[in-house]
């Protein structure tokens, strides 16, 4: 079974699939792609016979220099594969990158998705030698990706791997100066939470580093610098109508961090009830739950937003709806 699904993953089509090639001299050629080394690819095209006998192919190499994109046929295999939430298959991502990475600036080929996937894998095992090998992936579809959404997500994902991989400085020089500059929502989350993380590690050494930095007047504005931006940047992905809910809920767990470690328990406290509330599904709301269940009982008796977060009946709402305006009297 495994093997059956690595090779249609590998041959980016079923059986009765076809990927339709376009070249640049207008030609149109439809078949299966079985082989490319990098200058050329093999096309199978299926020859017409009779009913029911077994199907007969002539196979054609193409160069790539002659194709100017490439039609790939629908392979739900790939898409299971690349879903959310199965980067723990990294033999079948590896396997699947290898074999479409040559069509990483071909318009229209999935090669950037599938790195971006597999990198991401690596980069969650947070063992250096693979996030190295991340950081070198993400920087290839950087560079090379035909779709500008997949260079904009390996730039975040090398950005991330460069901080895994030691070299954090470098990296939040450059997360600042996307911040300053990008206009792109994704990367510009990416880059806050970036800092946002860097300010959370710089208030957390300054408290080791100043033990009594509450009597200290000039430790105290730099505790309160360090905890604002840091809280500015977590929360930031909130601003964002419509933004992710991974995003989100990452940033307010990274928030309730700053709170609970600046012992303000209520204030974390109701960033743990957005993310029940808002992101159950997600690691941060099982998280959540947790930290509030070991929180004392006198900090999570008060509840001033629990109306808030509570849905409205439908038909409370439509009786809200019916209530006339003072106009319409």
């Amino acid at each position: 079974m495994r093997t059956a699904l690595i090779t249609a993953v590998l041959m980016g089509s079923s059986l009765s699939a076809q990927d339709v090639l376009f070249l640049k001299n207008g030609e149109r050629r439809a078949g299966e792609i079985s082989q490319a080394d990098g200058v050329r690819l093999r096309l199978q095209i299926p020859l017409p016979g009779a009913p029911g006998a077994r199907e007969v192919f002539a196979a054609v190499w193409i160069p790539l220099s002659d194709i100017r994109s490439i039609e790939f046929s629908h392979s739900p295999e790939l898409e299971e594969l690349l879903r959310p939430g199965r980067a723990d298959r990294l033999h079948d991502l590896a396997s699947a990158w290898a074999a479409h990475k040559v069509w990483l600036s071909l318009p229209k080929s999935s090669a950037g998705r599938i790195g971006i996937a597999y990198a991401s894998g690596l980069l969650q095992s947070g063992r250096l030698a693979e996030s190295a090998l991340a950081w070198q992936l993400f920087q290839e579809i950087e560079g090379n990706a035909w779709r500008e959404d997949d260079r904009m997500e390996a730039k975040q994902g090398r950005l991330r791997a460069m901080v895994a991989c030691g070299n954090a400085a470098d990296a939040l020089g450059e997360a600042r100066e996307l911040a300053r500059m990008t206009e792109n929502p994704a990367v510009l989350i990416e880059a806050k939470f970036l800092l946002a993380e860097a300010d959370h590690m710089a208030l957390c050494q300054l408290v080791a580093e100043n033990p009594r930095w509450e009597d200290d007047v000039y430790v105290i504005p730099e505790h309160a610098r360090l905890s604002a931006q840091a809280l500015d940047q977590y929360l930031f992905p909130s601003l964002f109508f419509g933004t992710g809910s991974f995003p989100a809920a990452r940033g307010l767990w990274g928030a309730l961090q700053v709170y609970d470690f600046n012992r303000n328990q209520r204030s974390a406290l109701e960033c743990a009830r957005d993310l029940v509330a808002w992101y159950p599904a997600t690691p941060f709301g099982a998280q959540a739950r947790d930290y509030i269940a070991r929180l004392p009982a006198e900090v999570t008796r008060n509840d001033p937003e629990r109306a808030a977060r509570t849905p409205q009946p439908a038909a409370a709402v439509e009786k809200i709806s019916k209530k006339k305006k003072p106009h319409e009297n």
